[in-house]
C-alpha cells in the first residue's frame, strides 16, 4: 500500500496484492493539480494502462472510484473540446456514465460493448481496436432509495451484472416488509442493538423514577410496527420532495429519532444531567407539564419534525437536511377526518379529537386513544410510561381552576399535535398520504394511468370553460400567458379549441421518476414530470373543476409549457378557431385561397 503520513484524505490510495494491483479513488471531487482538468479520465487510463502513449502495464490494475454526477458534468466539458478520434478509455467511459455513450463505432478505437444490468448497476466490457481490455462495474447509488428492498444482484465470471427489476413498494404493504432486506430498516435494528448491549435503560427509568424520553424512544423502536412506521414517514418524505437520503442523511435522520436534537445543543457528557435538571419536580401542575414539554422534544415523535415546547418546528428549521425533508410530511399539517389509519386514501384523524371530546367528561385523551385502537396494533406498541406521565401531567394542568382560557388552548393544541404525531408515526402516516400512495402506483403503473388520476390531470391540463356543461377547453391565442379561458369574458379573446388529450407515462430509464406524456391524435405535444407537486395539483380538481394548492408556485411554470406546446404553429394546422366574447363562443372558418 502507498504510504500517505499526513492523515488527511487523500484523493487516491495504491494498494498491491499478490497478482494484481488495486487503485481506489476515494473521493474524486479531490484535484490537487489545477492543471489537469480531467482527472478522473485520467485516473481511467493510468489503471487502464494503454494510455496516450499506448504503454501497458506489467502487472493487472483494478479500479474502484467514488464519483458525483457533478464530477461526470465537469469531465464531459472537458471531452467536449476534443474530436472523436483523440478519445482515451477515460473519455469513453465518463461519456457511458454521463448517459451520452458513443453513437458509430468509427467515432474512436475504444469501444463499449455488451452493456448488461438496470439503471442502478450496469456492466459493459471495454476493448481496443477490437481486444477486450476490462470489464467495467458502475452502481449508481443514488438511483435507489435506502428505504426500499434491495433488488438481488449478481455478477458472472466475466464480470457480467444480472439484476432484478427496482421495486417501489406500496404503503400498504410496507409493514410486511423484511427489516434485512431495506439498507435503512437493517441499520436502525443494528444501532438498536449496539445502544442495547451497551446498556442504556438506566435502573431509575426501569423503575419508572426518572422521566426519560431517550429510554422511550428505544422502548418504542424494539417494536418491529413502529419501526417500520417510522420508515415509511421517511421514505414518503423522499418520495414527496423527489429525492432520495444519501447514508450521511440517513444517520442524521436515525440520530433524530433517538436523540433528537441533543448533539447540536447537549454535550454528549451532559445529556444525562440535561434530562435530570428538567425531570417534573411536584411542585405545580403548570411547572411540571412545562417540564414535559421540553423533554418530549427528544421523543422521537416530536424531534423527526423540528417540533419541541411548541406545536410546530421553530422558523430556520429548514436549514437542518433531514428537517427540510422532514417537515413538509409533518402529519399535524394534513389530518384528514376519518377513522382508518390503513387505508391510503381515507381519512385517519377522527380518533384524536374523539379522545379530547371523550376526556371532557371520562379518561384522558391518551386512554381514549388506546381504547379505539387495536390492541396488538401500532399505537399500543408505541406507548411507553414518558407518554402516560405527560397525558397526566395535560390532565393535572386542565384541573387548574385559575388556568387562564389562552394557556389552557395553547396546552390542549400542543397535546393535540403531540398524540396526532405519536399516532400517525406509528402507523407510518404522513401528511399527504393519498398523494404519496397514488405516486407510487402511477409509478408502478406505467405506461399506463391510474383510473382516479386521469381525470383530474385532464381538468388541471386543459379546464373546461364552463365545467357544469359538457364545454369545451379554451387556450387564447396572444395573451402573454396560456391561462386557460373559464368562466366570463371581459374582453373579446382569440382562442383555439383544445381536445381532449391523450394522456400516459413513461419510466423508463428515469429511475423513480415519472414523465407524464401529452399526445392529439397519436402525436405526443410535450413531456412533463409527474411528480408530487402535479399529483396534488390534478388531486385538487374535483369534478372538473380545477383546483388549486399551496404548490402551484411549483406547478405553473410546467403547466405554462405544457398548454403552450398545444400553441406552436406545427400543432395549430386543422385547429378550431373562436371568438370568446362574454359567455359566447363565435366559431371562425379558415378559408385557404390559392394564389392565381
Amino acid at each position: 500500500m502507498s504510504e500517505l503520513e499526513e492523515g488527511l484524505a487523500h484523493r487516491i490510495y495504491d494498494y498491491e496484492g499478490t497478482l494484481s494491483d488495486v487503485v481506489v479513488v476515494n473521493d474524486a471531487t479531490i484535484n490537487l493539480d489545477g492543471s489537469n482538468r480531467a482527472p478522473l479520465m485520467a485516473d481511467i487510463n493510468r489503471v487502464v494502462g494503454i494510455c496516450m502513449e499506448g504503454t501497458v502495464p506489467f502487472r493487472p490494475r483494478n479500479l474502484m472510484a467514488c464519483v458525483n454526477r457533478g464530477v461526470l458534468v465537469e469531465e464531459m466539458s472537458e471531452s467536449r473540446l476534443r474530436d472523436s478520434g483523440d478519445w482515451t478509455a477515460g473519455d469513453v467511459l465518463v461519456r457511458w456514465l454521463y448517459g451520452s455513450p458513443l453513437t458509430d463505432p468509427a467515432q474512436s478505437s475504444w469501444q463499449l460493448s455488451g452493456v448488461a444490468g438496470q439503471d442502478f448497476v450496469r456492466s459493459v466490457r471495454l476493448s481496443y481496436e477490437g481486444e477486450h481490455i476490462a470489464n467495467i462495474v458502475a452502481v449508481f447509488v443514488d438511483e435507489c432509495s435506502l428505504f426500499e428492498e434491495r433488488p438481488g444482484i449478481s455478477i458472472g465470471a466475466d464480470s457480467r451484472v444480472s439484476a432484478e427489476e427496482y421495486r417501489i413498494a406500496p404503503l400498504t404493504q410496507r409493514p410486511e416488509m423484511e427489516a434485512s432486506h431495506t439498507p435503512a430498516a437493517d441499520l436502525l435494528v443494528n444501532v438498536l442493538k449496539a445502544v442495547e448491549d451497551w446498556g442504556y435503560d438506566t435502573a431509575e427509568q426501569a423503575r419508572g423514577v426518572l422521566v426519560d424520553p431517550l429510554a422511550a424512544n428505544l422502548q418504542s423502536l424494539r417494536s418491529p410496527l413502529v419501526r417500520s412506521g417510522l420508515l415509511t414517514i421517511a421514505r414518503s418524505a423522499e418520495l414527496m420532495s423527489a429525492t432520495r437520503m444519501t447514508y450521511r442523511e440517513l444517520w442524521g435522520f436515525l440520530t433524530r429519532a433517538l436523540v433528537g436534537d441533543a448533539p447540536s445543543r447537549i454535550p454528549r457528557e451532559r445529556l444525562g444531567e440535561w434530562v435530570m435538571a428538567n425531570q417534573p419536580s411536584g411542585l405545580g401542575a403548570e411547572d411540571d407539564f412545562e417540564r414535559m414539554r421540553i423533554l418530549s422534544g427528544l421523543r422521537f415523535n416530536q424531534s423527526i419534525f423540528g417540533a419541541g415546547k411548541r406545536s410546530i418546528a421553530p422558523e430556520g428549521s429548514m436549514r437542518d437536511p433531514v428537517l427540510k425533508l422532514l417537515i413538509p410530511a409533518d402529519p399535524v399539517s394534513d389530518a384528514v377526518p376519518g377513522s382508518n389509519p390503513d387505508a391510503p386514501d381515507q381519512g385517519w384523524a377522527t380518533r384524536i379529537s374523539d379522545a379530547f371530546a371523550v376526556h371532557a367528561s371520562e379518561g384522558t385523551p391518551l386512554q381514549s386513544l388506546l381504547d379505539s385502537a387495536l390492541e396488538d396494533g401500532p399505537l399500543h406498541a408505541v406507548v411507553t410510561d414518558f407518554d402516560w406521565r405527560l397525558d397526566e401531567s395535560f390532565g393535572q394542568l386542565l384541573q387548574l381552576q385559575h388556568l387562564k382560557d389562552e394557556k389552557r388552548l395553547e396546552a390542549i393544541g400542543w397535546y393535540g399535535a403531540y398524540l396526532t404525531r405519536l399516532y400517525a408515526v406509528s402507523h407510518g402516516i404522513s401528511a399527504f398520504r393519498r398523494e404519496v400512495d397514488m405516486l407510487i402506483r402511477t409509478w408502478a403503473q406505467s405506461p399506463h394511468l391510474p383510473d382516479d388520476l386521469k381525470s383530474p390531470l385532464r381538468t388541471l391540463i386543459r379546464p373546461k370553460r364552463n365545467p357544469t356543461e359538457s364545454g369545451s377547453s379554451l387556450l387564447p391565442l396572444f395573451d402573454s400567458r396560456t391561462e386557460p379561458i373559464t368562466g366570463r369574458t371581459a374582453t373579446p379573446k382569440l382562442a383555439v379549441r383544445v381536445r381532449e388529450p391523450e394522456l400516459s407515462t413513461d419510466r423508463k430509464g428515469q429511475g423513480e421518476q415519472v414523465l407524464l406524456v401529452i399526445a392529439t391524435d397519436g402525436t405526443t405535444m410535450s413531456k412533463v414530470s409527474l411528480d408530487f407537486p402535479l399529483i396534488r395539483e390534478a388531486l385538487a380538481c374535483v369534478d372538473d373543476h380545477i383546483g388549486v394548492t399551496d404548490l402551484i408556485d411549483v406547478t405553473a411554470p410546467r403547466l405554462e409549457r405544457v398548454r403552450a406546446s398545444r400553441l406552436l404553429s406545427s400543432h395549430l394546422h386543422g385547429a378550431e378557431f373562436c371568438l370568446a366574447d362574454g359567455d359566447r363562443e363565435v366559431q371562425i372558418t379558415q378559408r385557404y385561397m390559392k394564389e392565381s
